[in-house]
């Protein structure tokens, strides 16, 4: 093995560099793996091309990772050398009262996050960091994936988490706002949960668009905002009661707003995208929340199992991982992939180091 390795590094806003850096060490506790792909998340987007303040720059990003160990610890056990997994950024503790109550995700005192502050899967190679090793973030991957195919399972954990905090129920209707990767991910995980109309709206009609032609069938209604007026349509798609479960993927104070107005008495709303640090306040009608009865959660990041069950859902192929990565480039041409991502004219793309 070499001393250095290809990295994308991103130095602050707008500006990414494909440079030599070193090879990490492996961190006592936890192991190194060679990165075989890495799918470009929104997160990823924003802390390039807008900036970030939870990021130190330069930073390493990517947090959507498969790889191979090529390289363990002393006194690790559970993986060996030639493993193929993937790993998911989780940021606990372990010792707090949410980590020791099964939810690292929303960690008291919280690990610095892979991607922002502790380089991730946009390299050669990466140590693991050895809590996201100790907390069960790192996972086999089944047989029959490829490591592309396994990289679509971080972003659908995030979406079972979300899913668990506003549980889709049989017969329901869903609505979801925005039809982005997350937004088609949520309508496949309402489907399995038995929805019986799903409902995305996007203000774009190109996303829709491509929603329509990949996954024929896939949502009931789509409706552009820019065309129609979202709340009439919701209104004559529900028969004027509103939805059952509504998820939020879209990162937008006016979504998050029409949602608590769309849902149905004792329904469900998930604020899944997070908002800008400068805007993030809705208004909530708490009359209206308090006669419909309706729940509002949110939803942070993955759970070590949520991974586990999204590549099993992977592996049985109840969601198809070759429909959902429209493009994969070499780590060379990261910039080609964020450009693509940015057009807004695919789905996800998958760099390979």
């Amino acid at each position: 093995m070499n001393n250095t390795m290809l990295a994308a590094v991103v130095y602050g806003q707008g500006d990414l560099r494909i440079e030599n850096a070193p090879i990490p060490k492996c961190a006592p506790g936890s192991i190194l793996i060679k990165v075989e792909a890495c799918a470009i998340c929104g997160t990823d987007m924003r802390i390039y091309k807008k900036g970030d303040y939870r990021a130190q720059y330069p930073v390493i990003t990517g947090h959507e990772i498969a790889g191979t160990v090529v390289e363990v610890a002393e006194g690790v056990e559970s993986v060996k050398v030639g493993d193929r997994v993937c790993v998911a950024p989780g940021h606990g503790c372990g010792y707090c009262k949410m980590c020791l109550s099964g939810q690292p995700n929303v960690c008291q005192t919280p690990h610095p996050s892979l991607g922002y502050k502790l380089n991730g899967g946009f390299a050669e190679y990466m140590a693991v960091p050895e809590h996201i090793f100790r907390l069960g973030f790192v996972n086999p991957i089944p047989e029959n994936l490829t490591f592309e195919q396994a990289s679509m399972s971080e972003i659908i954990a995030c979406c079972i988490n979300a899913q668990l905090n506003a549980p889709v129920k049989p017969d329901d209707t869903v609505l979801i706002f925005g039809a982005g990767p997350a937004g088609i991910i949520h309508a496949h995980l309402a489907r399995l949960a038995g929805a019986k109309k799903v409902i995305i709206t996007q203000r774009s009609p190109m996303r829709l668009n491509m929603i329509a032609e990949r996954f024929p069938g896939l949502a009931d209604v789509l409706i552009s905002s820019l065309e129609t007026d979202l709340k009439t349509a919701v209104m004559e798609a529900t028969d004027g009661l509103g939805a059952d479960a509504v998820f939020v993927c879209a990162p937008s104070a006016d979504a998050q707003q029409q949602a608590l107005e769309l849902v149905a008495n004792r329904g469900r709303v998930n604020f899944f995208g997070g908002l800008p640090k400068d805007n993030c306040h809705v208004t909530l009608d708490s009359n209206a929340l308090h006669y419909k009865e309706f729940f509002i959660s949110g939803a942070s990041s993955s759970l070590p199992e949520t991974n586990r069950q999204a590549l099993k859902l992977l592996s049985e192929r109840k969601i198809d991982p070759d429909l959902l990565i429209t493009k994969v480039l070499p780590l060379s041409e990261a910039h080609k992939g964020y450009e693509l991502m940015e057009s807004r004219e695919c789905i996800k793309v998958v760099l390979k180091p």
